[in-house]
């Protein structure tokens, strides 16, 4: 790739390699060494979007970077799809902050954390950048600006994307820890965490039929996505 990047793009990575531990490191080393690694990757992030030419190479990278992220969310969603315990709720708090997202759910739920409104900020809010909706949007987009690329795959991301907005989130009920009978007084939970899983096996066969179909010399069998 360095024949393909800048030589300013080129001076980041050699300061991200600079920055990661040649030998033993104490634990309490890591906050440091990870948020200088996270301020210079967010740099090299920025200048891929600001300065590299949108060509094919940047539709693979976004595409990339946008199914990494989707797969990611969908197995974080799946953590929050089961019967919550008292000792689960804190688990919300960190998923916030994982999709740096905190802010956004605080400005427009002024409540405590509570599992269907995040649901609601992580999976189907098409303004957050970190959301689900957004990435399988975005990936929909990218796919169909590749050159030769598959119409059953990209009718299966289409799908998938209008799977996830008709989900109903108002139908789900979480009981409260305290309540008695859990399993019998949640609603909706365990369809959703079956549409969680059935989402990430679709992505993971999307991915394949794409590595397939551009990457491949031997050309495979693609994979019937339904």
């Amino acid at each position: 790739m360095r024949e393909r990047l800048s030589l300013d793009m080129m001076h980041l990575m050699g300061k991200i390699y600079e920055c990661l531990p040649a030998g033993r490191t104490s634990l309490l080393d890591y906050p440091a060494i990870l948020s200088n690694c996270m301020e210079l990757l967010s740099a090299f992030s920025g200048m891929e979007r600001e300065n590299v030419n949108r060509g094919t190479g940047w539709l693979f990278l976004s595409i990339g970077r946008r199914l990494e992220r989707a797969l990611f969310i969908t197995r974080q969603l799946r953590e929050i799809a089961r019967p919550f315990k008292e000792i689960d709720w804190p688990l919300l708090e960190l998923m916030l902050e994982v999709a740096d997202s905190s802010m956004t759910y605080r400005s427009r739920y002024y409540t405590t954390l509570q599992p269907v409104p995040i649901l609601d900020v992580l999976m189907k809010d098409r303004a957050n950048p970190r959301s689900l909706d957004f990435q399988l949007e975005h990936l929909t987009e990218l796919y169909e600006k590749l050159p030769r690329h598959r119409e059953a795959d990209l009718e299966a991301m289409h799908d998938a994307m209008q799977r996830l907005r008709e989900f109903d989130l108002g139908a789900i009920r979480y009981p409260l820890p305290d309540e008695e009978d859990l399993a019998a007084k949640r609603v909706g939970v365990d369809r959703l965490r079956r549409h969680f899983d059935e989402l990430e096996t679709m992505l993971l066969k999307w991915a394949q039929n794409l590595s397939n179909h551009y990457f491949d010399h031997v050309r495979e069998i693609a994979m019937i996505i339904r």
